[in-house]
């Protein structure tokens, strides 16, 4: 028996909601969907009878989307929401990731919003399958967000001028402010000019890479004397900045919007989360998983599932998704081991795609360049051939940056 799943669609322009309705009228047989004029009608048919996914304009008059939506998270947290929105001011954005991590700007094809629905689905039949929720639950503990990236997310939810305040919560954290003028200088960013001020790194990096930053700078920090097992922090970190650069390439390689280009780099950046998760919970068991892959018997994700009953790529997309980071995001970041296990769409490189030829790239980097190599690196041969004939393959790769010992500017 298929499961269908309920949609509310509400925008208050009914040309909209009449173009939506032709245009999704093939996912009729899996999808109930309903089309609402307004935010206070949405409410109303959401009290009546709850969707499992929200599909919201922006700016409606009355309650607003992003109101509403605060609403919906309040009420109905397990409903999925998204924004489908004209406007583009980005602050006002930005304040709408907390109630809704996935954003589409107007005019959407059909087939975009099927591949994001479809994929907010999948993730949540991913991440509430009732095995995997047994065997992460039994961990010792999940982490809470950062303190700094909760103040950073705060200040761009509440304050009138984001990036003013993102740099003044930066300039404060000793620490995390050093290590981002670090990284705002170090040849991996590829910045134009040597830069000394926070608030003007903030500002070239962007807030999405200061938001990624501070995930990855606070969790490292808060391990500060735990035991790990001796997994090596610092290269993690490194490894992590490194994708995340390599990745951007990647997407701006194979001609992706700036929207997947920046996912693309967050996912390259926090790809490697999982094993922080999985090392702090039972650095025993980590150990042994990374012992293995030393001695030649298996690969890191292969030897996780086998001790853990599942790999720090779903364990980390697990803890972004508790999070609050998009979709997107998540995504790339549990399905780049593998990509074809997610059952994309041929044809439509994903965030996923993205970081797992950046990974390969970065281990053909370590061993040479060699086209004969990319099998030998784990690569995802059937899912590489859905998205790129070689020729175009090759052209990604090519673009990737060389990533020497001083990629961060630390020697």
């Amino acid at each position: 028996m298929t499961l269908v799943t309920s949609i509310l669609f509400v925008d208050d322009d009914p040309m909209v909601l009449q173009g939506l309705r032709r245009a999704l009228h093939r996912r009729a047989d899996a999808w109930t969907m309903r089309f609402v004029g307004g935010a206070e009608a949405a409410f109303a048919e959401m009290t009546r009878d709850p969707a499992e996914v929200v599909v919201s304009d922006l700016r409606m008059p009355g309650m607003d989307g992003v109101q509403f939506l605060d609403r919906v998270a309040a009420l109905w947290p397990h409903t999925m929401r998204i924004i489908l929105s004209g406007q583009t001011e980005r602050e006002t954005l930005l304040r709408a990731i907390g109630p809704a991590p996935q954003f589409l700007a107007k005019p959407c094809s059909a087939e975009r919003l099927d591949h994001v629905i479809s994929r907010a689905l999948r993730l949540r039949a991913l991440l509430d399958a009732p095995e995997f929720l047994d065997r992460i639950g039994r961990l010792r503990a999940l982490p809470s967000p950062p303190g700094i990236f909760v103040r950073l997310m705060e200040a761009i939810r509440n304050d009138a001028a984001p990036l003013d305040a993102v740099a003044a919560i930066v300039a404060r954290d000793v620490a995390f402010s050093a290590r981002l003028l670090q990284i705002a200088n170090s040849p991996i960013f590829g910045l134009p000019m040597t830069i000394s001020d926070v608030g003007h790194a903030t500002r070239l990096l962007g807030l999405e890479t200061v938001r990624a930053l501070a995930i990855s700078h606070g969790m490292v920090a808060s391990l500060a004397g735990v035991d790990l097992g001796g997994l090596p922090v610092d290269a993690l970190w490194t490894e992590g900045l490194q994708c995340g650069a390599v990745a951007r390439h990647v997407a701006i390689a194979a001609r992706a919007p700036t929207e997947h280009v920046n996912e693309a780099q967050l996912a390259g950046m926090l790809h490697g989360i999982g094993q922080l998760l999985l090392a702090m919970n039972d650095p025993r068991r980590h150990r042994a998983a990374r012992a293995a892959v030393s001695a030649g018997q298996l690969g890191l994700t292969d030897a996780e599932e086998k001790l853990f009953g599942f790999n720090h790529a779903l364990a980390g997309g697990y803890l972004l998704h508790l999070w609050g980071f998009p979709d997107a995001v998540v995504e790339g970041v549990i399905g780049w081991p593998s990509p074809s296990r997610l059952g994309h769409l041929p044809n439509l490189p994903t965030t996923a795609d993205f970081v797992h030829v950046a990974r390969l790239a970065i281990l053909l980097e370590r061993h040479g360049r060699d086209a004969a190599e990319i099998e030998a690196a784990g690569a995802d041969l059937a899912r590489l051939a859905e998205i790129a004939p070689p020729e175009d393959l090759a052209r990604w790769l090519a673009a990737c940056p060389s990533l020497g010992q001083d990629a961060l500017g630390t020697g």
